[in-house]
């Protein structure tokens, strides 16, 4: 029984371990927050324009690809529809770009609704994403 007392205990010492070696300090956490500047729901414009930005991205000079994921789940890369493009990474890992929307406005892929857009690096590595919603 003892033996199976100890077993356990370390079982789960080692998992603890283990476990918390991948925890994130609130310190660690604001050296690189992430942050995507938009605000919604957006209109259904055929001319439509919607800004990102974001902070702590990747290293300075990093190309950022925005991809848009549409309702039925096929991905499209974003960066024809943007300005500047590719937006890159400063010194301090900031980026903005405006994206035109309106053509996925016209081509019915953009209805209303909400939908992800994932900010990857030129490997197509997530660095995160944002919802925007589209209204009428």
């Amino acid at each position: 029984m003892k033996r199976l007392l100890a077993a356990i205990v370390f079982l789960v010492v080692g998992m603890l371990v283990v476990g918390c070696a991948g925890v994130t300090t609130n310190a660690e956490m604001d050296k690189t927050s992430i942050t995507i500047s938009t605000a919604g729901p957006f209109t259904l414009d055929k001319k439509g324009k919607l800004d990102f930005s974001g902070n702590g991205f990747a290293p300075p000079g990093t190309d950022i690809v925005l991809v848009f994921n549409s309702s039925d789940g096929v991905k499209s890369d974003l960066s024809d529809a943007l300005k500047p493009a590719p937006p890159k990474a400063d010194a301090k890992g900031a980026w903005s770009t405006t994206w035109s929307y309106g053509r996925m406005v016209k081509k019915k892929i953009i209805k209303e609704g909400s939908y992800t857009v994932d900010i990857v690096n030129e490997d197509y590595d997530k660095l995160s994403s944002v919802v925007v919603t589209f209204a009428k």
